[in-house]
């Protein structure tokens, strides 16, 4: 019985290492922070200015937005309501949202689309951010993507 059951441990844990393997990661030095990639997406072409940039799925129907930038409208819960209303303005009907002083999420649909958003403050008046648009059709199968995208989006380090 005991080896069935070591041989059951090993077999998780090859299953998890190995799905873990199949992430990529994304590191931003310009604004100092890391996200994983999912597996099958594309490398992220970077954007000119150097904040950020995109990564899209194999079938191309979802595309993940990664950036950073300079908090500009006071402080962190200021900059993310702002970012919330940039996003209502361009047709988003937001159906979650939850803020605290170290992260907000929150997700809306528009027409057959679903967007999920996470903001972390950084370092010097920064945040860094990510956006994953894809299917209504695909929350389930995007749901664990999500939920990985948000425990891994991180800070590049301590503040200096």
């Amino acid at each position: 019985m005991k080896q069935v059951l070591l041989a059951v441990g090993l077999l998780l844990a090859c299953a998890v290492s190995t799905s873990a393997a199949d992430w990529g990661s994304y590191g931003n030095a310009r604004f100092g922070y890391w996200i994983d990639i999912p597996p099958g997406f594309s490398k992220v072409e970077a954007s000119e200015n150097g904040d950020g940039g995109i990564s899209v799925s194999p079938d191309g129907d979802t595309e993940l937005r990664i950036w950073g930038s300079h908090i500009t409208e006071g402080e962190f819960l200021s900059e993310v309501g702002w970012r919330i209303d940039q996003d209502k303005a361009e047709g988003w009907e937001i159906t979650y949202e939850r803020k605290t002083r170290r992260w907000a999420s929150w997700s809306g649909r528009r027409s057959e689309r679903v967007m999920y958003e996470r903001a972390i403050p950084l370092c010097r008046d920064q945040a860094a951010y990510f956006q994953i648009e894809y299917d209504r059709s695909d929350i389930e199968r995007n749901g664990p993507v999500v939920e990985r995208l948000v425990k891994s989006l991180r800070p590049n380090g301590e503040c200096r």
